[in-house]
């Protein structure tokens, strides 16, 4: 049990797949559920009994495809002190996110064209301390310039603020980016205005 509970420790949760790797069974799981030192989340992932879920972790477990956008990422890049009531993610455009759909009713799922979904993606430490899929905070202000209608205006207005204030922006990737997702005019009118 220690090798796992560390690794439990470390990532905060376990599938049956990574346990069988560590050398665990799916019944040693079921039995260690059944003692009380673990506690079953959904089928196939597991975590130390008591432990606070992390959704961050729980949403992006269910596929390698997920990457948070929009305004959780917003929040994940502190240009918005909002947590998210709804976890915004992206995935590619054909994928059936309908499995995600089922177990999550506070998610909205934005469906990317292939050549650009992996743009700008990278990992970021949840509130909690898990690395999870994300995209990079030039990438996140081209999202929400793109979807700024379906956006609180306080929420986009006070992240293009933050984000030009940031020392993490990186003013070519943005026009890059801006250039692939023809906003370049759009951006460079923000860039005059707050940089």
């Amino acid at each position: 049990m220690n090798i796992l509970k560390e690794y439990i420790q470390e990532n905060l949760v376990i599938t049956n797949k990574e346990a069988e790797e560590l050398g665990y069974t799916r019944h040693n799981l079921s039995e260690l559920t059944k003692i009380g030192q673990l506690e079953r989340l959904r089928p196939g992932l597991y975590q130390l009994k008591g432990k606070v879920i992390d959704d961050f972790v729980l949403i992006s477990s269910n596929s390698n495809r997920i990457i948070f956008s929009h305004q959780t990422a917003l929040y994940l890049h502190d240009l918005s002190d909002r947590t998210p009531n709804v976890f915004h993610i992206s995935v590619p455009q054909g994928y059936n996110a309908s499995h995600i759909k089922k177990r999550y009713e506070d998610l909205q799922v934005h469906y990317v064209k292939k050549d650009l979904y992996e743009l700008g993606e990278t990992e970021i430490k949840s509130p909690q301390g898990k690395l999870i899929p994300v995209y990079d905070i030039d990438r996140t202000i081209c999202d929400i310039i793109i979807d700024r209608e379906k956006i609180d205006k306080q929420i986009f207005t006070e992240a293009i603020k933050r984000y030009f204030k940031s020392q993490n922006k990186n003013l070519r990737r943005l026009i890059k980016y801006s250039r692939l997702f023809k906003i370049e005019n759009e951006i460079r009118k923000y860039m005059e205005v707050l940089s």
